[in-house]
């Protein structure tokens, strides 16, 4: 078995984390109370990438112990922070967040392979992706096919990601595009609207009234 320092400060993957509660006697209480008394105390059973190990640790340690190693360039802040998170989710009674996309119902592999990977704490496709001798080892035939399956897959969605960007880009602005034209456009029915109602108004106001007609009309233009 590898030594625990090792074990830990292994940086191609994130450690596989998982949380247990279970009672240990607070003997300052048992002594107090002069009977057994146990408090819950959580662990974190850490299992390094591809290993078969598991390191246990008392989590008020262990989450010490990330500070520390953040602080000494052993952990990336970014690992340390996921590990809280999924600290806190489990109190909480909800799903651990997973660093990378789930093997479970990635459709290159099947339901087989899938469930074979997971019971080896390969969870993701970029655990099987970055993949180490060991954990190739364990896996057994067909690994490195598995392994350059999802290299290429990540390196896929890589490539295809700009251009996905690219297109969301292009069609936001044809959204504004459309908008501003159609903002255009009503302005111009409004203003072809204005200039009718303005024509009307000065063909009436031009037109002879019925007194200024009347005045007009001599008496020799009447027929008797």
């Amino acid at each position: 078995m590898a030594a625990v320092g090792e074990l830990l400060e292994r940086k191609d993957r994130p450690a596989y984390v998982r949380f247990v509660r279970r009672p240990a006697e607070d003997k300052t209480a048992s002594l107090s109370a002069g009977h057994y008394i146990a408090r819950d105390v959580d662990y974190a059973l850490i299992t390094p990438p591809y290993s078969k190990d598991v390191v246990e640790l008392k989590v008020e340690a262990w989450l010490k112990n990330l500070v520390l190693d953040v602080q000494n360039d052993r952990l990336p802040k970014a690992w340390a922070d996921s590990y809280r998170e999924a600290y806190d989710k489990w109190k909480r009674g909800e799903e651990m967040p997973l660093n990378g996309t789930a093997i479970r119902g990635w459709g290159m592999i099947g339901p087989a392979q899938q469930e074979t990977l997971v019971r080896m704490n390969i969870l993701t496709v970029e655990d099987l992706a970055a993949v180490n001798d060991e954990g190739i080892r364990r896996i057994g035939m067909g690994a490195i096919d598995l392994k350059n399956k999802a290299t290429a897959w990540i390196q896929q969605n890589k490539d295809r990601g700009p251009l996905v960007q690219e297109v969301a880009a292009v069609k936001a602005e044809n959204a504004a595009l459309r908008i501003s034209v159609q903002g255009l456009t009503d302005q111009v029915e409004r203003l072809m609207q204005q200039l009718k109602s303005t024509s009307t108004t000065v063909t009436v106001s031009n037109a002879p009234t019925a007194e200024a007609i009347a005045g007009s009309i001599s008496a020799s233009d009447l027929d008797f």
